[in-house]
């Protein structure tokens, strides 16, 4: 992981096409402004590891349905 100190008005570039901006900081807050194109995605960790907890269950959930599925066919056959 980078590391950078920055003040307020000071900027970030990352790539060509993105920019972070540190508007203000107060106390343990930090303001930044995003400058990217529409089509990059931004996203707070906090979401992001949202979405990743609710896919894994969502998969656990798919691969406990289609093993009782795959269950109640074999025994079906058997009879």
């Amino acid at each position: 992981m980078l590391v950078i100190s920055r003040k307020a008005g000071e900027k970030l570039r990352v790539g060509d096409s993105v920019t972070f901006t540190i508007l203000s900081v107060s106390g343990d807050k930090v303001a930044v402004g995003i400058d990217a194109p529409r089509e990059i995605a931004i996203l707070r960790g906090e979401l992001v590891e949202t979405i990743e907890s609710n896919r894994e269950s969502s998969a656990q959930s798919l691969r406990a349905e289609s093993m009782r599925g795959l269950a109640a066919l074999i025994k079906e056959q058997k009879s």
